[in-house]
């Protein structure tokens, strides 16, 4: 009962004391946590930048599209349908033609 109260009161104390290594105060770690922030934005900046860039020609493809299917569908004009001529009355074939047996 004693040792483990000994060991418990032993970790209570070397658990508060201010240990330099483990401080947020610690420049290294400061330098650590900076590095680490500032690559974590580049990749962020990095990953938003590509898909702005990809929204933006995909927008910009549509624009252009519109803007050419409009200026083409403006400039060709289609002709009137043309109008069909008055019929001149039932052809007649004459019975001129005889056909030949193939064999």
């Amino acid at each position: 009962m004693i040792r483990s109260t000994v060991i418990c009161l032993f970790i209570l104390l070397t658990s508060c004391s201010d240990d330099a290594e483990y401080n947020l105060n610690n420049p290294k770690i400061k330098e650590a946590l900076n590095k680490k922030r500032a690559a974590y934005e580049n990749e962020i900046l990095t990953i938003c930048r590509n898909e702005v860039l990809n929204r933006a020609s995909q927008y910009v493809d549509s624009v252009i599209a519109a803007e050419m299917y409009f200026h083409l569908s403006d400039s060709i004009v289609f002709p009137d349908k043309p109008i069909k001529p008055q019929s001149l009355g039932k052809i007649i074939v004459p019975d001129t033609i005889v056909a030949r047996p193939i064999f």
